[in-house]
């Protein structure tokens, strides 16, 4: 599943597994992948996150509050983590890319209108938008070349 992933996507990945265990969750949800793009110090969406007053930390503790998701069939990963991680294939291939690097993933989960890190975002007051333009801009790209997927 995970073949065209880069190493720290697959990191971050297993880092959002994790703390879906640690909290006794049934399925892996966007909120836990947010966190898990986040830990990674080396990853522009920790810097970004960091700047806006927002540490990983809280998003795993907001992602603990909030009601759980239901298990899933075929898998850890509920639809919308499966949505984010089929857009972010595309994100990568668009933005010419060989590998879905995290920022790709990061891209498409904030295009995911629903679930426990859109949940996540709103709690703390952070447009999603603005986080891709951040990300595109940490990329070297114009913010304009945002896939959409809509």
């Amino acid at each position: 599943m995970f073949e065209d992933f880069a190493e720290k996507t697959v990191v971050a990945v297993k880092k959002a597994e994790e703390l879906a265990q640690q909290l006794q969750d049934e399925s892996v949800a966007t909120g836990h992948i947010i966190y898990g793009l986040t830990a990674d110090r080396s990853v522009c969406l920790h810097h970004i996150f960091q700047d806006l007053n927002v540490d990983p930390d809280m998003f795993s503790q907001y992602v603990g509050t909030l009601p759980r998701e239901a298990s899933v069939m075929n898998g850890p990963f509920n639809r919308h983590v499966r949505t984010a991680f089929e857009r972010a294939k595309d994100a990568a291939q668009q933005l010419g890319s060989k590998k879905v690097e995290p920022e790709h993933l990061a891209l498409a989960l904030l295009s995911v209108k629903a679930g426990s890190c859109y949940e996540t975002l709103k709690e703390f007051a952070i447009d999603p938008v603005y986080v891709q333009t951040l990300i595109m801009q940490a990329m070297g790209l114009d913010p304009e070349l945002v896939p959409e997927w809509f």
